[in-house]
């Protein structure tokens, strides 16, 4: 297995980790109902996507939804009868698309260093 699909798996892990850990803290049937996950979640995935983005600068737009897709299956584990499951997924593919933006930036980051250190 490529190192690059284990950070997928670590990515939605850690996505999957925050969506539970929020939900059990704050005593949501969903994470994001919970103004901790606005104010501690979300600041967690943002910075473990730009941390991804670092690490693999390639496609970083994998990153987001990778965190993103991994709340989905925590969610839908949770509570697969879900009345809104397709504005969920929605909101969700939103998320990640949020989440990709430091990911992004990022991998920018490490290109432009990374060109500038091979000359």
């Amino acid at each position: 297995m490529r190192a690059s699909h284990r950070l997928l798996i670590v990515a939605a892990a850690i996505g999957a980790a925050v969506w539970a850990f929020i939900g059990f803290a704050a005593r949501r049937e969903e994470a994001w109902d919970s103004d901790l996950y606005w104010s501690l979640g979300m600041p967690i995935l943002l910075v473990c996507a730009a941390l991804f983005g670092l690490l693999a600068p390639e496609r970083p737009w994998r990153w987001g939804m990778a965190l993103s897709g991994g709340q989905a299956a925590a969610a839908l584990i949770h509570n697969p009868t879900g009345n809104l499951l397709p504005l969920g997924l929605i909101m969700f593919g939103v998320l990640g698309g949020v989440c990709a933006i430091p990911a992004y930036m990022s991998a920018a980051v490490r290109r432009y260093f990374g060109n500038r250190t091979a000359r």
